[in-house]
């Protein structure tokens, strides 16, 4: 399956799936978000990974007659990605991830658009972003207690969007 929002599916969608222009641009171009290859250790384009946009909201989230909601806005972030991980693995102060204790795996930095696109083994993973020296942060979760939980499957991208809304209030 092409579009992969950490959570599961029962079946297979029938229908293509477009990816947004800026990630085929991305992908395209052979490039992370970064502007660095995709893969230092391949100069082959993405075919399998993971591409998505980060976004970073803050403020008062609620509707309201008389004000506009704040939007969104892209974030230029380390997206930093692990083995999946359970919070059972983890050590958090403040609801930043201080240790982790599941496989490190690689990092990738979105561009001033938010964007990021990496290339990845099969396997099931967890991501984090990193903020400055307050440590990782994320704030997806599934039944189990898995942190930001996403998978790769053989020759897919898994598509994703990443909100950091530790400053926002709903």
């Amino acid at each position: 399956m092409i579009g992969t929002f950490g959570q599961k599916t029962k079946k297979k969608l029938k229908r293509k799936i477009t990816l947004p222009a800026s990630v085929q641009k991305i992908i395209s171009n052979n490039e992370t978000s970064t502007g660095a290859k995709a893969d230092s250790s391949s100069s082959a384009l993405v075919q399998q990974g993971i591409c998505g946009t980060i976004f970073w909201k803050a403020g008062n989230m609620m509707p309201s007659p008389d004000k506009t909601t704040p939007k969104a806005k892209p974030a230029q972030r380390e997206l930093v990605i692990y083995d999946l991980t359970n919070t059972a693995e983890t050590t958090r102060e403040n609801g930043f991830y201080q240790t982790i204790a599941t496989k490190f795996i690689k990092s990738v930095k979105s561009d001033e658009d938010g964007k990021f696109c990496v290339s990845l083994e099969e396997g099931r993973y967890s991501l984090f972003v990193r903020e400055g020296d307050k440590g990782l942060y994320a704030n997806s979760f599934d039944g189990n207690g898995n942190i930001f939980p996403i998978k790769v499957s053989k020759d897919k991208i898994s598509i994703t969007v990443f909100t950091i809304d530790y400053q926002a209030s709903y």
